[in-house]
C-alpha cells in the first residue's frame, strides 16, 4: 500500500511542482492504511490542504480526508458511514 501512497503524492507533487514525501508513521486499520505527507523540503515549502488519506486494502483506492477536523473525526465518520468523501476526494491508482 505504501507504493500506492507514494504514487498518489507523486501525482499531487507534479501538479503543484513540489516534491512530496509520505511520513513513515501511519495508522493501520483492517480496511487500509492512513498516511500523511509533507513537502520534502519543509523549510522552503509550507503546504495547505495536505490532509491525511486512506489507501483501501481491497482495490488500492485512495480516500482523501479533510483538514478542518482531527483525523479521529474522519476515521470515525468513515467507519460509521456518516462521513463521505467528495467525488474529487477519491483517487484510483489504476
Amino acid at each position: 500500500m505504501l507504493d500506492i501512497a507514494n504514487k498518489y503524492i507523486n501525482d499531487i507533487g507534479q501538479e503543484i511542482n513540489i516534491e512530496l514525501i509520505v511520513l513513515e508513521k501511519y495508522i493501520k486499520k483492517n480496511y487500509g492504511n492512513i498516511y500523511s505527507y509533507v513537502a520534502k523540503d519543509s523549510t522552503k515549502y509550507r503546504l495547505a490542504g495536505n490532509g491525511p488519506f486512506l489507501v483501501k486494502n481491497d482495490v488500492g483506492t485512495v480516500i482523501q480526508f479533510g483538514t478542518s477536523d482531527d483525523i479521529e473525526y474522519y476515521i470515525k465518520g468513515y467507519e460509521d458511514g456518516t462521513w463521505k468523501p467528495s467525488s474529487n476526494g477519491v483517487w484510483d491508482p489504476n
